[in-house]
């Protein structure tokens, strides 16, 4: 009788454990989607590009490699 109350509780910790670890793991996925990223403006056409997806020229952000060489083409 009482082997099947340790078996019971031991269950019901176990399902509280997996719940727990779900709520925690689904938190920390949202807050990872709503961090926001910094955006950078290309200095060629003035497209709002994430910083990790532009090119990075001296101090300026360009979208594309092609502007990049165009800005540099049209300055010299």
């Amino acid at each position: 009788m009482i082997s099947k109350w340790i078996i019971l509780i031991i269950i019901a910790l176990l399902i509280y454990w997996g719940i727990k670890n779900l709520q925690r793991a689904s938190k920390q996925t949202r807050k990872s989607n709503n961090e926001i990223e910094d955006m950078v403006c290309c200095a060629h056409c003035g497209l709002h590009i994430p910083r990790n997806e532009s090119i990075v020229a001296g101090k300026k952000y360009f979208c594309s490699i092609d502007h990049q060489k165009s800005h540099f083409k049209s300055t010299q």
